[in-house]
C-alpha cells in the first residue's frame, strides 16, 4: 500500500474556517488537484494482461492446462487461454453425469466470473471433445 502525504488535506481546526462564509473543508477542486497524481485511474490485472495480448498482434496466445487431483471435480481437465477478449476457459471431464451437471450451471459460473472482473468464455466438455 502506498503513503500519501495528507498535509492540506484537513484544514487546521482554528475558529476562522469554521464560519459560516467559508466551507469546513479544502475545495473540492484544490482537493483533487493536490490528490491527482494518487488517484490515477488503474486498469484491473486482465484488462492489462488483455492490453498486452493485444499490443503483441493478438496471434501470440497465452495458455495454461490444469488437472485437478482432489475434490469433487478430481480428474478434470482445465485448458486456460488469455486472448484479446478475456480469459477462454476449457473444463473437460471424461465422466459424462458429472459433465451434465456442470453444462446446467456453466452460464452462472461464466456470470459470476464476469462479475468479479475476469471477462471469459467458459466451457465444458467431455475430455475426447475438441477444444475450440
Amino acid at each position: 500500500m502506498r503513503r500519501i502525504d495528507i498535509e492540506g488535506a484537513l484544514p487546521p481546526s482554528g475558529e476562522r474556517f469554521f464560519t459560516e462564509n467559508q466551507p469546513q473543508y479544502l475545495d473540492n477542486d484544490k482537493q483533487k488537484q493536490q490528490f491527482a497524481r494518487y488517484l490515477t485511474a488503474h486498469l484491473s490485472p486482465i484488462q492489462e494482461m488483455t492490453n498486452t495480448i493485444t499490443s503483441m498482434g493478438g496471434d501470440n496466445l497465452m495458455q495454461a492446462e490444469y488437472r485437478l487431483v482432489s475434490g469433487p471435480l478430481r480428474g478434470a481437465k482445465i485448458h486456460v487461454s488469455l486472448t484479446a477478449n478475456g480469459l477462454h476457459i476449457v473444463l473437460s471431464h471424461t465422466r459424462r453425469e458429472l459433465i451434465d451437471r456442470l453444462q446446467r450451471i456453466q452460464t452462472r459460473w461464466q456470470r459470476q466470473l464476469h462479475q468479479l472482473g475476469f471477462p471469459c468464455l467458459l466451457e465444458v466438455t467431455h475430455v475426447g471433445d475438441v477444444i475450440g
